[in-house]
């Protein structure tokens, strides 16, 4: 217990402490830049200290998945098209950031935490949870290529700058995490929160550096996944 209060009081620290850095400074310092792989290593750490362990399958089936598809999106731009990762997320294998392992499972856990507080019928939820995860990604992709600066796209598209095959991927990809982790993997309460944390940042992000629209849309989201009272 003690141990994941440490780790929510880091993370929401950082949470915090970015959306200000933006606000006040135009982003962090250049001595904190390494703000942004910790607080998605803390998110998905987190995401496990939450979960019990017999549940665990879950949220690593989806880390793995996610990984493996931005493994072959960079080596062969399948399923997302040709874009390459930045330094700024820190050590990196064949060009992934490991931290992306953390990003896909907290926004899963988030997604199916959600699905279950509304009741969605286990029929439905691989395509409404594929396509709610393609919903978070209109709003984080823009700032992560972006003024984030996490990665770039070898070639521009009609969304922002991000083709169309990069949503179609993401798509395809939550499809086939939610089709593939076990029945038993009820994300609580926590996680839910947790992955409207991580909207919440990147919709106060939007607002503050004139994405306006996306701020919204980002708020909508936040709101859809908090908004069952249903939760356990």
């Amino acid at each position: 217990m003690a141990l994941r209060l440490v780790l929510a009081t880091a993370y929401g620290c950082l949470c915090v402490g970015g959306v200000v850095s933006y606000a006040f400074m135009g982003g962090p310092p250049e001595g904190l830049k390494w703000t942004a792989p910790v607080y998605l290593a803390l998110a998905g750490v987190l995401v496990l200290a939450y979960t019990p362990v017999k549940q665990w399958q879950g949220p690593l089936t989806a880390a793995l998945i996610g990984f493996a598809s931005e493994l072959s999106g960079v080596a062969y731009g399948l399923p997302y098209g040709h874009y390459e990762y930045t330094p700024i997320l820190g050590p990196a294998l064949l060009g992934v950031p490991l931290v992306l392992t953390c990003a896909w499972l907290v926004l899963a856990a988030h997604v199916r935490g959600a699905m279950e507080a509304w009741r969605i019928p286990a029929s439905v939820q691989p395509f409404l949870g594929a396509a709610w995860m393609t919903a978070l990604d209109l709003v984080i992709d823009p700032l992560a290529a972006g003024p984030l600066g996490y990665w770039s796209w070898n070639a521009s598209g009609f969304y922002y700058g991000i083709p169309a095959s990069n949503f179609a991927g993401w798509f395809v990809v939550s499809l086939v995490i939610f089709l593939s982790v076990p029945a038993n993997w009820r994300p609580q309460r926590s996680l839910v929160w947790l992955g409207a944390s991580v909207m919440a940042f990147f919709a106060a992000l939007a607002l503050l550096l004139g994405y306006g629209w996306l701020g919204l849309l980002g708020l909508v989201l936040v709101a859809a996944g908090l908004g069952s009272r249903r939760l356990p």
